[in-house]
């Protein structure tokens, strides 16, 4: 199921089930992480992935190296990629910004087993991966990257050693700013899109795929999603904000944000991003390729940018811009 993963629809003895295999190298204290958050919500009754125990009660088998997981199959229409026509998309967003809200208002306050080595480490602490992570992180890629020989890697690792201390500098500064800030930390999917929703025949939906949920500031998962909500045919960093005004307005109903939250909206953006380049650019070498990853890493970068030129992005988020802030912004979107 899926190009990227690996995971197996299944017809069993007791019935359909998805058996999923885990990220190589990825540890067994991760696993136990989005497991125990996973065991929350089938606890609270939220739609959500639900695992099955293994003969030893635990949640996962191992087959060397890897970790495996049962999930039960969860049935309904996923939408990601496909062309929908805007009233279409309208009740989609509406339904996506509400489920968001929900989860993160159900999880709320929850302290998840295990350990995830992205986010914070608690509710009051560190992140795992601070400005001193970043920092020796970069100074490793930054020699992996000059011993690259194709051509199109060194060209796009060039452009990333050149902005290295730009990208270090600027994740310290704001790492400064926003960890003085009250914002508030819960746990956040991480990966949330119409990609891992499924929609069901009684407008329910359930949330799937939790590897990347951990404790972190709520508007780092809002820009995760948002960041996705580009228009297609174009080189320019256009956003499909008709889109992104009604996740908002659904997300807001159930669960506001705060005036913080909304004030620090373009800083946590640029903040989310520039780690994100980070993570591509050492993806890259995690998983040998392929560029696009590289090349995904200066997107991120140009996003951080984006984000610094609209320090009112929430007036573009909730339909207050002017209309000419929307030009280019329209029916070419695509989730």
């Amino acid at each position: 199921m899926g190009r990227r993963n690996r995971n197996l629809d299944l017809d069993t003895s007791i019935g359909r089930k998805l058996l999923k295999g885990y990220r190589p190298k990825w540890q067994l204290e991760t696993v136990r992480y989005s497991h125990s958050i996973l065991d929350q919500l089938t606890e609270t009754n939220f739609p959500s992935s639900r695992l099955n125990a293994a003969a030893d009660g635990e949640t996962y088998v191992t087959w060397g190296e890897d970790y495996f997981a049962l999930f039960d199959f969860e049935a309904g229409m996923n939408y990601s990629g496909k062309f929908l026509v805007r009233a279409h998309r309208r009740r989609l967003m509406s339904l996506a910004g509400e489920t968001m809200a929900r989860l993160h208002r159900q999880l709320r306050g929850f302290m998840p087993a295990g350990r995830h080595h992205m986010g914070f480490r608690d509710y009051t602490g560190n992140r795992w991966r601070d400005v001193e992570w970043h920092a020796a992180k970069i100074e490793e890629l930054k020699a992996n990257s000059a011993r690259l020989t194709g051509p199109d890697e060194i060209a796009a690792a060039a452009w990333l050693i050149d902005n290295s201390a730009r990208i270090l500098d600027e994740i310290a500064r704001l790492d400064a700013q926003l960890s003085a800030a009250d914002l508030p930390r819960l746990i956040i999917h991480g990966d949330y899109g119409l990609h891992n929703l499924l929609f069901q025949k009684d407008s329910s939906v359930v949330t799937i795929d939790f590897e990347l949920a951990r404790i972190e500031w709520r508007l780092s998962d809002l820009v995760s999603c948002l960041s996705r909500f580009r228009t297609s045919g174009s080189d320019e960093l256009d956003y499909d904000f008709e889109s992104i005004g009604w996740f908002m307005q659904a997300y807001e109903s159930v669960f506001p944000l705060t005036p913080e939250e909304w004030r620090l909206f373009s800083q946590v953006w640029a903040f989310y991003r520039l780690q994100s380049a980070v993570q591509y650019w050492n993806s890259y070498f995690e998983t040998n390729g392929p560029v696009r990853k590289l090349l995904s890493a200066q997107d991120a970068m140009g996003q951080v940018e984006w984000a610094k030129q609209h320090p009112d992005i929430h007036t573009l988020m909730m339909g207050e811009a002017t209309p000419a802030q929307f030009a280019g912004v329209g029916e070419r979107s695509q989730v």
